[in-house]
């Protein structure tokens, strides 16, 4: 019986960067599972159906008012009855959330392989952001395999001591999937959502500069979210020509900081649902610059050549900052004011697009590199969207679904 790879996944961030990967072990007849645990329900579903995936088992988590001890406890649980159900040959995960630390620690009490994607990302700081620096460096100690996006975050796992046969340098899967979405949008494979391009086609029309706002992190949730939404109402209340995007997280937090800050005032500001994968790379194509919290949009903003205020007080993302196309600005209000007022000053507001993230090949590196180091059985099995092999809910065994065998 062949041993898969069984692929983790349980946010947006997480499918939109794991999900390529999946498909490429697939084209490459590789024995490949997907298990979602939709830590983040909705946002999750967005994007399998924007890759038209449905996931080999959906472990159904999320549940309302959830919090770090919940979900830490359930995943690991949950991910232990899938790797008994599949003996896995290898486990992999992605980034920094519960789901990573949670389905890696799970893998490791099972002594399976786990394969670290997006390996190395370091802030210093084990409470920014949190908790994510925290389960990064949980799965840094006990993953088998590294693959790192650039060569900083290579040097990182290096200088800690990770075996260098077992560090690769890939480049970030994040941008296989924006080059994936964009040539989909350039060649009308996937629409746009109506509202959204007449608002920004209006705003053009009346020549208006476009921001796209994004915050949402949890070291941010004692202040810094008011701060960064009040720093950005002052500056619309002085440049009316200037027209800001939020999709405003589901996150309680982030909604009682807009509520707080007033944004909902503002003819200018246009809060937004949280958007699926295509319209935010719509979003990010049009916009002028991006003031975002968000790891995954500096990436994707400095693949496009995007002018990026970042919204944290320190990032693991330093080589967008060192090559000039991120600015550190924190939730301090007056420098965000500050920076914000040098963009809108620019004649020239781009930047060049640069590959220092990943060039859009990081899943054909990975697929090669595990054929090299596996002798895995290949299959002749195509992603079926109808397809559900499993469900695993929180008050029921496992239930067989595959109405295919």
């Amino acid at each position: 019986m062949r041993k898969p790879i069984v692929l983790v996944i349980g946010t947006r961030a997480e499918a939109i960067k794991l999900i390529p990967l999946y498909l490429a072990l697939l084209k490459a007849k590789l024995p490949a599972l997907l298990c979602a645990t939709f830590q983040h329900a909705a946002l999750l579903e967005q994007v399998c159906e924007i890759f038209n995936v449905t996931p080999d088992f959906n472990l159904h988590v999320m549940k309302k008012n959830q919090d770090l001890f919940y979900l830490t406890q359930v995943i690991l649980e949950k991910t232990k009855q899938v790797y008994l159900q599949t003996n896995p040959s290898l486990v992999l995960v992605h980034g920094d959330t519960t789901t990573t630390m949670a389905s890696a620690l799970s893998a490791f009490y099972l002594q399976i392989p786990i394969g670290h994607i997006e390996a190395g990302l370091r802030t210093g700081n084990m409470y920014a952001p949190f908790p994510e620096e925290m389960n990064r460096k949980v799965v840094g100690q006990i993953a088998t395999y590294h693959f790192a996006p650039t060569a900083f975050s290579t040097a990182n796992l290096l200088s800690e001591g990770v075996d260098r046969t077992q560090v690769f340098c890939t480049g970030n899967t994040i941008v296989d999937a924006l080059h994936m979405v964009k040539e989909k949008i350039e060649t009308k494979q996937i629409e746009i959502d109506k509202k959204i391009k007449n608002k920004i086609n209006s705003c053009k029309k009346n020549r208006q500069k476009i921001v796209l706002l994004t915050a949402h992190r949890r070291e941010s949730f004692n202040g810094g979210l008011l701060r960064i939404f009040t720093s950005i109402k002052q500056f619309v209340q002085k440049h009316e020509d200037v027209a800001i995007f939020f999709p405003v997280h589901p996150n309680p937090n982030v909604k009682t900081a807009v509520e707080q800050a007033g944004l909902c005032e503002e003819k200018n500001i246009f809060l937004l649902e949280p958007l699926l994968y295509k319209d935010l790379v719509y979003l990010l194509t049009q916009s002028d610059w991006i003031a975002t919290d968000s790891g995954g949009i500096q990436e994707e903003a400095v693949s496009l050549g995007k002018r990026i205020l970042v919204l944290r007080d320190i990032t693991e993302r330093w080589e967008g900052v060192w090559e000039g196309s991120e600015i550190l600005v924190g939730t301090n209000q007056k420098r965000i004011l500050e920076e914000m007022e040098k963009i809108y000053l620019m004649t020239d507001k781009s930047v060049k697009a640069s590959s220092i993230y990943g060039d859009g090949n990081a899943c054909k590196r990975i697929v090669s590199i595990l054929k090299n180091t596996f002798s895995f059985e290949q299959i002749s099995r195509k992603p079926r969207s109808s397809r559900v092999v499993f469900e695993i809910r929180q008050d029921e065994k496992s239930v067989s679904r595959d109405s295919n065998g």
